[in-house]
């Protein structure tokens, strides 16, 4: 019966140099994807490289999902704690984002939305909802140097607003009306996302 010392020197005599780098580097993404930390790395690094090809389409010619009054009604808590109703952003556009720091999507698109709210956060009201501990997702603004305006869930969400996966994204018209709603990561610091902005708040 052979070792794992004869199955090593077989494989590296009958296997050419660029097999052996493939045989390696198969085997080193294999262990790095079977530890939570380095999954999560590399989950996020392949999604921000789809990200650099998937970026929101612009709103049709229809005017969008109209919101009722109900659909306000719910509330959020910010950093201190405070109770936020959501009806204080009624007649602003609204960029509503569900996310997670555990998500790997939810992560990989972060700098994009802090870009669009570097740009656009006097114009529009951005309000990313996540139902995690205020003090994990502090540190993890922290740690990335994220500076968006973050809320945490208390309840269930109103149904024109349920979501089964994350990130979700809703933009919300200064006529509350949902012109885009969007399930995944996507590129919000695009041209046609900077674009779709501007059209909403003149």
């Amino acid at each position: 019966m052979a070792t794992l010392k004869d199955r090593f020197l077989q494989w590296k005599q009958n296997r050419s140099g660029w097999k052996k780098a493939g045989d390696v580097l198969f085997w080193l993404l294999l262990v790095l994807l079977i530890l939570p930390g380095p999954r999560k790395v590399i989950a996020t690094a392949v999604n921000r490289i789809v990200l650099l090809v998937r970026t929101p389409s612009m709103p049709g010619s229809s005017s969008g999902v109209p919101l009722q009054e109900t659909d306000y009604r719910w509330t959020v808590r910010d950093l201190r704690g405070e109770t936020v109703p959501m009806d204080v952003f009624r007649g602003q556009v609204i960029f509503l984002n569900f996310w997670a720091t555990w998500c790997p999507p939810c992560v990989a698109e972060l700098p994009e939305i802090q870009k669009a709210y570097d740009r656009f956060g006097e114009q529009v009201a951005f309000i990313l909802v996540t139902g995690e501990d205020p003090a994990r997702v502090e540190a993890f603004f922290e740690k990335h140097g994220y500076e968006l305006p973050v809320y945490f869930q208390t309840g269930p969400v109103p149904d024109v607003f349920a979501h089964r996966a994350i990130p979700t994204t809703f933009i919300i018209s200064r006529d509350e009306r949902i012109v885009l709603s969007k399930k995944g990561a996507m590129n919000w610091d695009s041209g046609s996302t900077s674009r779709m902005f501007e059209k909403l708040i003149r």
